[in-house]
């Protein structure tokens, strides 16, 4: 299982990209990265974190300091809740990071790992991140698209749905 083309994740929440996303729509799909900071009342260094994650999932692009909603993003955003699930599901595992621990949690017997065995993956996959961080942008990206789930009392890290 070689590590390959995985990537940190921005630390943010998907609420704030979704929240992004209506802006873009309500501008018209398009505008300036300093503005949407300033009319949203963010830091910048916040709002970057934002940006990338949408850029990362294929919701936006950032041409020239602008940000774009991309078609993709609009189909979820027009999307029903349900609907939505299921087009991020199926974004997280193109991603490097998630495909990685969806084929290690597939190769599980009960398909479900200790948070602890994640956190040393994690720390081996990308040295630089914070593992804690990251296990916990998986876990809340990951129960949203009901792709990953964490039993914090069995303290598991599981696969959901496929």
């Amino acid at each position: 299982m070689a590590p390959g083309n995985i990537t940190p994740v921005p630390d943010c929440q998907l609420t704030w990209i979704f929240g992004l996303l209506e802006y873009l729509e309500d501008q018209g799909g398009r505008e300036d990265g300093y503005k949407i900071a300033r009319d949203l009342q963010f830091k910048f260094s916040d709002l970057l974190k934002v940006m990338k994650a949408a850029e990362i999932l294929g919701f936006v692009s950032t041409p020239a300091g602008d940000v774009v909603l991309e078609p993709f993003g609009k189909q979820v955003l027009e999307s029903d809740v349900n609907q939505r699930k299921l087009l991020l599901r199926e974004q997280l595992k193109e991603l490097g990071l998630f495909g990685y621990f969806v084929r290690l949690l597939r190769a599980q017997e009960d398909r479900s790992l200790s948070k602890e065995v994640v956190l040393e993956h994690l720390a081996m996959l990308l040295p630089s991140e914070k593992p804690d961080r990251l296990f916990w942008v998986i876990v809340n990206w990951g129960r949203f698209a009901e792709l990953f789930g964490y039993n914090k009392d069995e303290d598991r890290f599981y696969l959901d749905q496929e």
